[in-house]
């Protein structure tokens, strides 16, 4: 086995540190020696511990993730860890090994070990996921019952905690006894984007992204009349990915 890669976590959400970590515990070769949930305590820690691998939130409050990497001295492998797909160029810049678009699954960490371990081809940033057909399905529970779904047949999960409705075809969603943060660990990242804390859509249902005020956005879908009303972030968000979904299907 190859010496232990020491890595630091670094997001400001405690719940994403979680889900890496989570990801990371099946590859013995890499040891989590901290968490930071800023740039300035990533600093610190860079300092202190001296880590081999730096998986890096972009946005954080007060300094973003790229305002970390010219600190540090030694300068560590640095793996992105981020929901927005439009910085992956300014990484490559910074000769980061990759860049993880949340939610990324078991299988596209594995890829991320492989390259830091020197399996796969250092340096080489995988491009963001676009227009994708997620495969199979998968079984969840309705109550007493047990459902089948295909996964490219969801159109949008709602949170209704401590479950959640799962639209497809029609417009009578199912109750399903599975959390959203379930939800984002068990579907692959793409074409699933996660809006904010409510919403689950899948963008290749998506019809059509129209802004209603400055801080409100209503999105439609095929197939289902609801029309879902999304704040700023959200908007921003899934706009990114449309166009890669599109630039994708011209090309």
């Amino acid at each position: 086995m190859k010496p232990t890669l020491r890595c630091l976590i670094v997001d400001d959400e405690a719940d994403a540190r979680s889900y890496l970590r989570k990801r990371l515990q099946p590859h013995p070769e890499l040891a989590v020696v901290g968490e930071a949930s800023s740039v300035r305590e990533a600093h610190a820690l860079c300092v202190a511990l001296r880590p081999d691998v730096v998986f890096l939130d972009v946005q954080m409050p007060l300094a973003n993730g790229f305002e970390l990497i010219p600190l540090l001295d030694p300068a560590p492998q640095i793996v992105f860890v981020t929901a927005y797909a439009d910085r992956a160029v300014d990484a490559f810049q910074v000769r980061a090994l990759d860049y993880l678009l949340k939610p990324y699954s078991a299988e596209r960490m594995v890829e991320t070990v492989d390259k830091l371990l020197g399996r796969g081809m250092r340096g080489q940033i995988a491009p963001p996921p676009a227009a994708l057909k997620p495969q199979g399905s998968m079984v969840v529970r309705t109550g007493t019952a047990l459902l089948r779904l295909n996964l490219a047949d969801i159109i949008l999960i709602e949170a209704d905690e401590p479950y959640s409705r799962v639209w497809v075809a029609g417009d009578t969603p199912h109750l399903v006894t599975m959390a959203m943060k379930a939800w984002m660990e068990l579907l692959p990242p793409a074409p699933f984007c996660r809006l904010d804390r409510s919403y689950i859509v899948n963008i290749n249902k998506v019809s059509r992204l129209h802004a209603e005020t400055r801080t409100e956005n209503q999105v439609s879908f095929v197939g289902l009349q609801r029309v879902l009303t999304v704040g700023r972030a959200g908007a921003t968000r899934l706009k990114q990915l449309l166009l890669a979904r599109d630039e994708a299907l011209q090309a």
